[in-house]
């Protein structure tokens, strides 16, 4: 992973500033020549990764402590507390940087896909790569931005971005898909990957996000009519097929195990390595967050979940009760068994040297492995046939079994109950998803295209799943998108209009209530 984090040495960040939609051609900065080299294309690739490695926290704010499943243990105006309060106001700090960061990505990918693109000095093979991986990374930056805010600006060429105005949300998945299937043709297997690029984009992490975005997209498409929606879930269940190559892991910690990097059940991550950020850590505050305060019951740590009934809902034989919670944890330090009066989460958490784990902070976030690509299959065949079939039965299954440490491949005493609708297998399927995908960032996108986000968290308040106290009662229905960041709009405030509900919003341009009819 070395020719990643390149990047880090000989780019600074300081060179990228913000004008409008922060689209600042990374050429200009080298020269009428640049790239030149096949160093200079690499060197620019790997500048589209380092936003990612930088919103981490950012992403785990926004999807997870939004939830029903999370709270925030940091100061009440904090920025990230009043994302977990349900005071969501388009100067909030994280709003901003989400959207900073994204289209600080997708600024870089297009100066690479236009200057490396035309090379002539760049070897061919190298060049196609490269190409690939930054239209990948570009489709990976807007399907975050289109799932956050709905209708985005659709900026493929950096010349473009001065004035530009929000694309329909169509128009936004149309070209997220043309970039995956490019970058599918011209991507390298994982078995054809090279050890020392492992943890860059691959033909399978397009073939994957390719069946996410469809069933996303099909699930969320204000204009597709059920011929359409059903189309995309077919090519969801097809792209899903496509992702050879990768496995479960036997034990589901393994996925966090800085001993397994890149495992194979990861098919995408987030790279954390120690000393690649300004901190000298790892840059993974998922870590730092989760579990800051350490071995003390005096503070909370910054994130936590909102109850122990989360980790009541487990089978206690299920091997990720325990990996994903911590309740008692081998304190090195004492030689004893240190007992949490507060669960914390486990999955980011670094048990080889856990006394530092919250400060090297150089866990991988894991972005999407396995395991979610055959939950992704279950659902989509779900919604294409109505009910279930036995290949969703067989796809969900797998990772039942997995979980309860059965053979992968044969009939299990914890498959699911064979005879469900379709209203019970999408139940069973949103209640594995938490099973297998809590603090993974999945959770307020999932209850989104699920329509089900507002009545979620007022049922688990009014269930008694969690505390009034956390707020989370408080949602409404306009968090059904995040607002446009106060600070773009000052710069564009015609061509990017703010969304429903929201300080400045205009009805003209979103309806009364585009959101009256969800749940």
């Amino acid at each position: 992973m070395k020719n990643i984090y390149l990047v880090f040495i000989t780019l600074s960040l300081a060179l990228f500033s913000c004008s409008d939609l922060d689209l600042v051609p990374l050429s200009n900065l080298g020269g009428s020549n640049f790239p030149a080299t096949d160093e200079d294309g690499i060197t620019l690739v790997n500048a589209i990764y380092q936003p990612n490695v930088g919103i981490s926290t950012a992403l785990g704010y926004f999807v997870d402590l939004t939830s029903e499943l999370e709270a925030n243990g940091e100061s009440y105006n904090s920025g990230g507390n009043l994302l977990s309060v349900m005071q969501w106001e388009p100067s909030n700090s994280y709003v901003n940087s989400v959207w900073t960061a994204l289209y600080n990505g997708i600024t870089r990918a297009n100066d690479a896909v236009d200057k490396i693109g035309v090379s002539e000095t760049i070897s061919p093979s190298l060049k196609t790569r490269l190409v690939g991986e930054a239209k990948f990374l570009r489709a990976y930056y807007y399907f975050y931005a289109v799932q956050f805010w709905g209708e985005v600006p659709l900026v493929l060429h950096n010349i473009d971005g001065a004035n530009t105005t929000r694309a329909a949300v169509d128009d936004v998945y149309t070209q997220i898909i043309q970039d995956l299937q490019d970058a599918v043709q011209a991507l390298p297997t994982v078995g054809e990957q090279a050890a020392a690029d492992r943890g860059r984009a691959t033909q399978g992490a397009a073939y994957a996000y390719l069946s996410k975005v469809y069933l996303v997209w099909g699930q969320t498409s204000e204009k597709s009519g059920s011929t359409i929606q059903k189309d995309r879930y077919r090519e969801s269940v097809n792209y899903a097929n496509l992702v050879t190559g990768y496995s479960l892991e036997e034990n589901f910690l393994d996925n966090w195990s800085n001993s397994n990097r890149n495992g194979k059940e990861s098919i995408f991550a987030t790279q954390h390595i120690g000393g690649q950020v300004a901190a000298g850590d790892g840059g993974n505050h998922l870590t730092h967050c989760s579990f800051y305060s350490g071995f003390s019951n005096s503070i909370l740590p910054h994130v936590y979940p909102t109850s122990d009934k989360w980790y009541n809902d487990f089978d206690d034989r299920d091997q990720r009760k325990k990996g994903t919670y911590v309740k008692e944890l081998y304190n090195p330090a004492t030689e004893e068994i240190f007992v949490f009066t507060r669960t914390r989460y486990r999955k980011y958490i670094d048990t080889t040297d856990v006394i530092a784990s919250s400060t090297a902070r150089n866990i991988n976030r894991s972005i999407i492995r396995y395991a979610e690509v055959l939950l992704l299959k279950a659902e989509a065949l779900n919604e294409l046939n109505d009910g279930p079939t036995a290949e969703a039965y067989e796809a969900i299954n797998q990772v039942r079994r997995r979980a309860f440490r059965h053979p992968l491949n044969a009939a299990s005493p914890d498959d699911l109950p064979a005879g469900l609708n379709y209203a019970g297998f999408k139940e069973r399927i949103q209640q594995e998803r938490v099973f297998e995908l809590t603090y993974e960032q999945n959770r307020w996108t999932d209850l989104v295209r699920w329509r089900i986000f507002v009545k979620t968290l007022k049922n688990a308040v009014a269930q008694g799943y969690i505390s009034e106290s956390y707020e989370k009662q408080n949602v409404k229905d306009h968090y059904y998108r995040f607002p446009i960041p106060k600070s773009q709009r000052d710069i564009n405030p015609e061509g990017l209009w703010q969304n429903f509900g929201y300080d400045g919003y205009d009805v003209a341009k979103t309806g009364a209530n585009p959101y009256a009819g969800f749940e």
